[in-house]
């Protein structure tokens, strides 16, 4: 039986961010990985939707010019290029950032195989039983299949088939309207692909500002992608290769039909089949339950990552594993506050939000002011011909402080950023008014809902302080 510091269920992000951690304590490390190495943000994830993306948003924009003098044409398009690129740009990046440092890690074997707890410190993979003083559960998450009467009866795609497609389909329906649904129905709407979004809340992003859903919701239907919410799946069927959705939309019968159906409602964690009940590690609805610290019902286990939390971001599970453990390894008793997490949807334009909307901090506090500004007010917009978008600032009005922030905008991942330290770090709207911000950019935006706050923007100058 083989000893280690710590034992590793799983090879993504938070996995590797723990590995890289525990290497640099000295720690004696084995990593466990069932399928391919990297999880889910380099093989099917991140890397490859957002390289889709933006292919997809570069043909259709190149037939859609949006300034004067200029004639633009529609230009050839070969999709098994554009998924051969896609697979080369995962495998060198699956290689570069995963394999070769697992390699140079000091400490740290990676062994290909499926584990499972045999008891609170001990695990079985490929018949060899391994133990540790401490283990870190991170074995992510999965395509969520909502068992639709009738779904065992047809093909449907996952995020994972979808980006695997010999073809560009004619026509696809999509079940969802979080933010994978958005990126692959605006993704194949851009190859050409007719798009319709059945969606069972009354608004696509349900846990967004109602701002924040409504401009995305306009921004897509203005390139033709149909939206239907309030949707109740009744059935699912397939004829002759056609894919059929019965279905009740806002309380009227409808039929809906298309050559592929993608099945994007949700993920869920990888938590079965791996022995937890003999670890003494309990779960709730499926996820690892945890405490502050990362630690499960067995106080020398650990969980980081898609497997613990609905809130599946890359950057948040790196975190987690990180900080995991350092809490188990040097008893620092580290926290994260979600609310300083920012997360971005990659439809175009994009939506980014950190911190608390405006209806979740009234509830918390009694006390919330909030003030919202069209993009078509920022003079960067203006000049780069593109107006989409909005920014909401939310604060506290008892002493200005940020608290969240809700950007719908072409570059909201990368404005996000500036806002993410004001409500981590509790600036307030004088702060920032009292930054100066490089004219002209998007990121001006922040600066002027701020200043929304004591005078009217839309009357001012672009160079009033």
């Amino acid at each position: 039986m083989d000893t280690y510091d710590l034992v590793i269920l799983g090879s993504g992000s938070a996995s590797f961010a723990a590995a890289i951690k525990a290497s640099e304590l000295k720690k004696q490390v084995a990593m466990i990985e069932y399928n391919v190495i990297g999880g889910t943000c380099v093989n099917v994830g991140c890397v490859p939707s957002k390289h889709l993306l933006t292919v997809g948003d570069t043909y259709y924009h190149s037939q859609d010019n949006r300034f004067q003098g200029i004639t633009t044409r529609k230009e050839s398009f070969d999709f098994s290029e554009v998924i051969k690129q896609k697979d080369e740009l995962v495998k060198s990046l699956r290689k570069e950032k995963y394999s070769d440092v697992v390699e140079y890690l000091p400490n740290v074997i990676f062994i290909k195989g499926t584990a499972t707890f045999v008891s609170r410190n001990e695990i079985k993979v490929n018949n060899q039983i391994l133990s540790a003083d401490k283990f870190l559960i991170a074995t992510g998450a999965s395509p969520n299949i909502i068992p639709f009467k009738g779904i065992d009866k047809i093909q449907y795609l996952t995020n994972v088939e979808a980006m695997n497609l010999e073809n560009v389909p004619a026509s696809m329906i999509i079940l969802g309207g979080r933010a994978q649904a958005l990126e692959f129905a605006q993704m194949y709407a851009h190859f050409g692909t007719q798009i319709t979004i059945l969606q069972r809340s009354q608004r696509i992003l349900p846990i967004d500002e109602p701002e924040v859903s409504e401009e995305l919701t306009q921004c897509l239907r203005n390139e033709g992608i149909v939206i239907y919410t309030g949707v109740q799946i009744q059935e699912l069927a397939e004829n002759k290769g056609t894919k059929v959705v019965k279905c009740r939309v806002n309380g009227k019968n409808s039929v809906f039909e298309a050559e592929q159906l993608l099945i994007a409602t949700g993920r869920t964690p990888n938590t079965d089949n791996i022995g937890l009940e003999k670890a003494g590690v309990e779960t709730e609805k499926s996820y690892v339950k945890v405490n502050e610290y990362f630690q499960t019902s067995n106080p020398n286990i650990y969980a980081a990552g898609d497997c613990v939390t609905p809130m599946m971001l890359e950057t948040l599970a790196a975190k987690m594993g990180n900080i995991a453990v350092r809490n188990a390894f040097d008893n620092t008793e580290l926290t994260i506050n979600q609310k300083e997490i920012p997360s971005v949807v990659f439809t175009n334009p994009q939506v980014a939000r950190v911190g608390y909307t405006d209806e979740e901090y009234s509830e918390l506090t009694k006390a919330c002011a909030c003030q919202t500004i069209d993009m078509s007010l920022v003079p960067k917009a203006q000049i780069i011909s593109d107006t989409r978008g909005i920014i909401k600032m939310v604060i506290d009005p008892r002493d200005k402080k940020i608290v969240g922030v809700h950007i719908v905008a072409p570059h909201a991942a990368e404005m996000i950023h500036e806002v993410t330290l004001a409500v981590k770090f509790g600036l307030t709207i004088d702060d920032i008014i009292d930054t100066v911000h490089v004219f002209p950019t998007m990121s001006e935006a922040i600066k002027l809902v701020a200043q929304s706050f004591y005078k009217d923007i839309s009357k001012l100058s672009c160079c009033v302080e």
